[in-house]
């Protein structure tokens, strides 16, 4: 015999498991149920606060082992049970420290499997990334909330329940704009302190309803405490015991009651929100993102273990889904990647393919969630970045993989390995691994945000001083030649004209005068008088034409809010608006900073754009000119996140009063200007938005994936980071 009570892999282990004498474990309670048209059997194993669920068959094999009759003559007594189906059973029953070998010592074994439980809790508490603390009993709590809580889940409240939750579904389609406007402020100043308040009371709430829904359907709750989740405290209560409802509704009541209560506050606080000002109606809406997206991104996902989870595996039937379908997975995996001999599946038939595609997508979910976690609890910690890895990687990688050795390749492995296959898996892991990050290379081109503009543009300016009496265009108006644009109306000037012009015919009467009188020395001295004021009336004519602004040449007008020029006074020399040719365009690209050398060292490459809705075309990078120095400043607000556009942006405070002034870029922008060709131009409108391709050095496969994932999530802390300290 092996250690742990199962059978030596002798040349025929089944011939070896039918000759062992099997014990069911005194401790196990089983109790026959009847659900859906089937019957089966649970199995409460108390010691460890598990249940299973087993069918007729198996538990009539589980029946006749009471340590007297060896596999085979239980094979025998049965008689039409197949003998496999026997092996299957009495080996699943093993593993599971549900029955033991007789002349093992099984109290040991209990014990045993007791003192790892509590040494892995106790290595789990020493997780700074995830970790659980049990801090007291909530019984007496609970009972004593029953009696007033109780009636949360009667039909009437269900009805309030459903009222509320319409009317909060059409608030919420009404006001669909200004829920985005409040969520962009949504950690802005002293509002995250408050968060933290609510989100600790809401999850009180959220797990004492799932107590009182347990007490309320006789069961027990014997344990309350907290998760800490990166930091995060999360409540959590143990509702184990509702397995033991016969009812399945009662079940699903149980595991739902959090999120039902949860969503109740939620549809109240939209109401509040809509319906009240200032603080109460931000401390309503942080509510509200609070008790219902964090619930049901969290504790609706089914993928992960919680309500939703428990949920779907009562409405399908299935009993511990989670754990058949992670260990089919897990036992497929180690045998394709080890070559180990595959456990017997004693998933049913009926629900097999449920369980195999749930555990698949389970397992996947949590390599993700594991890499999350350490990622993220690394960058919103970075100067303990690489202490969290590390801890991560131990916990959740290096533990698991040398489980997995001393079950496979260690001096008391049970399962024993194809070291041909081992071989094999870790010679493709490996190529993987090389041809990833030293074959496979990353994208050949770097992509930059792009806008159309026009080209040859012409700011047109005042030549003299006046009041906009008149506005004769709008933006993205076509205009002729010598069109009217803007007429400027200053009385000062008017009037000096005027003024000039008396003057001046006052002057030529007065050199007739001399001349009629025959005073030459007078007359040449007033007609010197006249040239000057000639002079100085033309001039003044001059600028009281100037006071009409007409186009220079054909072309399109553009300027923003133009019309707010009306009854201004603008200076000599001011812009009033932008004029260019119609058919002179060219690409504005927006490059990274870190893209920068890459473009100059490729400064005769051809770009391609893509213009949305038009077909891709290329343009010269040689002949464009690239400003030398990155900017923050939003120039071209279409391309920007808050307008729809591509760039994201932060939020500006004015040092002054520390109110927000506006935006600025996440990462500092070079602008490079493309050429196009008239036949493209002609096509292209001013404003369109799209994308340039440049070709940039290339990078492996696996480096290029691991630097824009970091940019991406250190672009997301930095968000959230610059939202929560603007005031």
């Amino acid at each position: 015999m092996m250690s742990g009570g199962l059978p030596d892999n002798q040349n025929d282990p089944k011939q070896a498991w039918l000759g062992t004498v099997l014990e069911l474990r005194k401790e196990l309670k089983f109790e026959p149920r009847c659900q859906a048209g089937s019957s089966f059997v649970l199995v409460e194993d108390p010691v460890r606060n598990k249940f299973f669920q087993i069918g007729e068959r198996e538990y009539a094999v589980a029946a006749t082992l009471d340590g007297t009759l060896s596999v085979d003559e239980i094979v025998q007594r049965l008689g039409d049970v197949e003998e496999d189906f026997v092996v299957r059973v009495t080996q699943w029953l093993v593993q599971g420290n549900l029955a033991y070998v007789v002349g093992s010592d099984s109290s040991k074994r209990i014990n045993t499997q007791v003192a790892n439980a509590e040494k892995a809790k106790l290595i789990g508490k020493l997780n700074p990334v995830s970790f659980k603390v049990k801090l007291f009993n909530p019984t007496k709590v609970l009972d004593a909330s029953v009696p007033f809580a109780k009636w949360i889940f009667s039909k009437a409240f269900f009805a309030i329940w459903c009222v509320i939750g319409i009317l909060a579904l059409q608030t919420i389609h009404g006001s669909w704009d200004q829920m985005g406007a409040a969520s962009a402020g949504i950690l802005s100043g002293g509002r995250w302190v408050w968060m933290i308040v609510l989100w600790l009371i809401l999850k009180v709430v959220h797990e004492g309803a799932h107590g009182v829904a347990c007490r309320k359907y006789g069961g027990e709750v014997p344990e309350a405490g907290v998760l800490i989740l990166l930091f995060t405290p999360m409540p959590y209560v143990n509702v184990t015991s509702m397995w033991r409802f016969a009812n399945r509704w009662q079940r699903i009541v149980v595991c739902a009651a959090g999120m039902y209560v949860e969503l109740f506050v939620s549809f109240v606080a939209i109401l509040v929100w809509k319906h009240c000002d200032a603080m109460v109606s931000s401390l309503a809406f942080d509510l509200f993102i609070m008790a219902s997206v964090t619930t049901i991104l969290f504790n609706a996902n089914p993928l992960m273990r919680f309500d939703g989870y428990f949920i779907l595996a009562d409405v399908l039937g299935i009993p511990n889904l989670y754990p058949k379908g992670t260990k089919w997975v897990g036992d497929r995996l180690k045998a394709l990647v080890l070559g180990t001999p595959k456990t017997p599946n004693l998933i049913p038939s009926g629900e097999f393919w449920q369980a195999a595609i749930y555990g698949s997508m389970a397992f996947v979910w949590k390599i993700l969630v594991s890499v999350s976690l350490t990622i993220g609890a690394s960058v919103l910690f970075p100067n303990f970045g690489i202490f969290f890895a590390i801890i991560g990687s131990v916990f959740w990688v290096l533990m698991p993989l040398y489980q997995q050795y001393r079950q496979t390749l260690g001096a008391a492995a049970r399962h024993p390995v194809n070291r041909i296959r081992v071989v094999i898996s870790g010679a493709v892991i490996a190529t993987a691994i090389v041809l990833l990050f030293g074959f496979f290379r990353g994208p050949a081109t770097k992509s930059a945000p792009a806008i159309v503009q026009f080209a040859d543009e012409t700011i047109v300016r005042t030549e003299a001083s006046g009041f906009v009496e008149e506005i004769h265009v709008t933006s993205g108006q076509t205009v002729e030649a010598g069109q009217l644009l803007v007429r400027l109306r200053n009385r000062a000037l008017e009037d000096e004209v005027t003024a000039l012009d008396c003057k001046v015919n006052e002057s030529k009467i007065q050199v007739r005068i001399y001349q009629q009188t025959g005073e030459s020395g007078l007359a040449r001295s007033e007609e010197e008088t006249l040239a000057g004021l000639v002079r100085q009336l033309k001039d003044k004519r001059e600028q009281a034409r100037a006071l009409e602004i007409h186009a220079p040449f054909a072309g399109v007008v553009f300027q923003r809010q133009l019309e707010s020029l009306q009854g201004r006074f603008v200076d000599k020399g001011d812009t009033v608006l932008t004029l260019a040719r119609k058919d002179t365009k060219e690409i504005v690209v927006l490059i990274d900073q870190r893209d920068l050398e890459s473009v100059k060292e490729n400064r005769e490459q051809t770009v391609r754009v893509m213009i949305r809705g038009m077909p891709i075309f290329d343009s010269n990078l040689m002949d464009s000119q690239i400003n030398p120095r990155a900017s923050t400043a939003t120039s071209y607000p279409s391309l920007c996140a808050h307008a729809g556009g591509m760039l994201e942006v932060k939020p500006v405070s004015d040092p002054g009063s520390g109110e927000e002034s506006g935006f600025e870029l996440l990462d500092p922008r070079f602008t490079a200007r493309l050429p196009i060709g008239p036949d493209v131009g002609t096509s292209l409108h001013s404003g369109q938005r799209g994308w340039a391709y440049i070709k940039s050095p290339q990078q492996s496969m696996g480096g290029y994936l691991y630097i824009e994932a970091c940019d991406w999530l250190k672009k997301k802390i930095e968000l959230a980071t610059q939202a929560a300290l603007m005031q």
